[in-house]
């Protein structure tokens, strides 16, 4: 099956990305020679383009860089960022000491916050808070970069997929916020490594970013659907096996350490409905459920996304993608789930490139997020200054925009991969029997 033009020159068959490539001398030329520099030139060229980005959301957050990031002036602003937050309390210790992301945060994304704290020297609470962004800005470029070239290692013969990672403007607006990235790179590159027929090592990828942030456990349900239809049993108990290994190994590495990181988890449990999800619908009606209640339907939420997704690899004779099931699972889990943070839109940016998302689609979701942003912290400023805040019901109003254009993306994901010529993680797949031979009559002899 030959690759489509809009997937290998997307500047050729779609307007937003010919209208993009205008301040560059424009789209592609017609005799062109396509991938002649390799997939590792893509990479390196939008891994480059996406420090431009965050370049962008630094400036974004002048305000608070500036001034600080204090309440309520980083609200209105829309410049406020868990990563000053961690720079706070005394040096040294460990995650889980007074005031550390271990009691609040997974285990290695706490230790991440720990040891950038350990390099911020010491100062003034506003120069520490300065030093600790700058620090905590080169440490997420460098994980975008990675990201970035992990996707595109899996989509070698249409590497400009990986657009969709580096030069999503939601990174402007979202990247900054907390260190979410850092589970998304290496579930990134877990999906990469299983693509590439290592899957001890994907395992321990993808087990390691189920301790940075919780959703990859979806992709890792999605790949075990897909391996089983693909009866590749053997390279699936050993991603399994390498995956409960590095959940053993970071949950020792933080009982070693003093901590407790199952605390996270047992205060998640407790929570009341959070920012973005669904279910704070009712708490902007003043009518909220009980966190138990939330708790079942978020367990259910993850019931059902399994069942959906056993479903739709046992539909014969249609060949589900691994990207857009993991990108319809992952979808129904956050919508499902007690709390959406602006933030975890990064989760989605490699699958839609997996996917071949059209950039229609991308930018009108991706808008839909940045509106969501500012609104967002309208509405959380609102006690500090109610005749500006942004009303309960104006909120809910753009809450279910954003989940309208979630299930948006989840359904296009479908029609999108239908131009990829292969699924770009799917390598234990039985090659495809080959036409038999027509059979001549003696007419057409």
């Amino acid at each position: 099956m030959p690759t489509s033009t809009r997937l290998t020159a997307p500047s050729r068959r779609e307007e937003p990305a010919a209208l993009a490539t205008g301040i560059i001398g424009g789209p592609v030329g017609r005799f062109a020679a396509i991938g002649r520099r390799g997939w590792t030139y893509a990479a390196a060229t939008l891994s480059a383009l996406a420090s431009v980005l965050v370049a962008l959301g630094v400036l974004q957050k002048n305000h608070c860089v500036r001034d600080g990031w204090g309440s309520p002036g980083a609200l209105w602003r829309a410049c406020y960022s868990d990563l000053p937050v961690g720079s706070g309390g005394p040096k040294g210790g460990t995650p889980w000491s007074a005031g550390g992301a271990g009691h609040t945060q997974p285990v290695l994304t706490a230790i991440l916050d720990w040891l950038v704290k350990q390099l911020t020297p010491s100062g003034s609470a506003l120069a520490t808070q300065q030093i600790y962004f700058a620090i905590g800005t080169v440490v997420i470029v460098l994980l975008i970069a990675l990201t970035t070239v992990a996707t595109a290692s899996m989509v070698r013969g249409t590497p400009w997929l990986a657009a969709h990672v580096a030069l999503s403007p939601v990174l402007i607006t979202s990247a900054l916020v907390s260190f979410d990235i850092f589970g998304v790179a290496l579930a990134t590159v877990g999906m990469a490594l299983w693509a590439r027929k290592h899957p001890v090592a994907a395992g321990i990828c993808l087990g390691a970013a189920t301790m940075a942030r919780t959703y990859p456990l979806v992709i890792l349900g999605a790949i075990t659907l897909i391996a089983l239809r693909d009866d590749a049993r053997r390279p699936l108990v050993r991603c399994l096996g390498g995956a409960a290994a590095a959940i053993v190994a970071c949950l020792g590495l933080g009982y070693a350490m003093g901590g407790d990181p199952l605390e996270p988890y047992r205060g998640w449990w407790e929570q009341d409905a959070g920012y973005g999800a669904p279910a704070y619908l009712l708490t902007v009606a003043h009518a909220s459920l009980p966190a138990a209640s939330l708790s079942i339907i978020a367990v259910l939420g993850w019931v059902v996304a399994f069942l959906l997704g056993l479903y739709l690899t046992g539909r014969p004779p249609v060949r589900t993608q691994l990207a857009p099931l993991a990108l319809t699972m992952l979808v129904i889990v956050m919508l499902t789930g007690r709390s959406m943070s602006v933030q975890s839109c990064m989760w989605v940016l490699p699958l839609m490139g997996l996917v071949a998302l059209r950039w229609r689609e991308h930018l009108m979701w991706a808008g839909v997020e940045i509106v969501y942003f500012v609104m967002t912290w309208m509405y959380i400023a609102g006690p500090s200054n109610e005749a500006k805040a942004m009303p309960g019901a104006a909120y809910s109003f753009f809450l279910l925009i954003r989940v309208i254009a979630y299930v948006g993306i989840a359904w296009a994901s479908w029609e999108s991969s239908e131009d990829l010529p292969r699924d770009p993680v799917e390598p234990y797949a039985a090659p495809k029997p080959p036409a038999p031979a027509p059979r001549l009559t003696p007419d057409a002899a």
